[in-house]
C-alpha cells in the first residue's frame, strides 16, 4: 500500500512539475519537486528490499 501511494505522489509530482509549471505557484513547484525526490529514494529503497537483487543470495566466493 505504501509503495502504491508513493508511486502515486510521484506521478502527481511530476505533473505539476511538468506540464502544469506554468499555472502551478512557486510554492506547490518546490514542494513537488521535493516529493519527486523523497518519492524516487522510497521507490528504489522499496525495490531494493524486495529481493530482487539475486546477488545477495549467491555470493561470489
Amino acid at each position: 500500500m505504501l509503495m502504491w501511494s508513493t508511486l502515486v505522489t510521484f506521478l502527481l509530482s511530476l505533473l505539476a512539475i511538468g506540464p502544469l509549471r506554468a499555472s502551478a505557484p512557486s510554492w506547490l513547484l518546490s514542494g513537488a519537486e521535493l516529493a519527486a525526490v523523497i518519492s524516487v529514494f522510497a521507490l528504489v529503497c522499496f525495490l531494493e528490499s524486495s529481493g530482487g537483487n539475486t546477488d545477495r543470495s549467491n555470493p561470489a566466493g
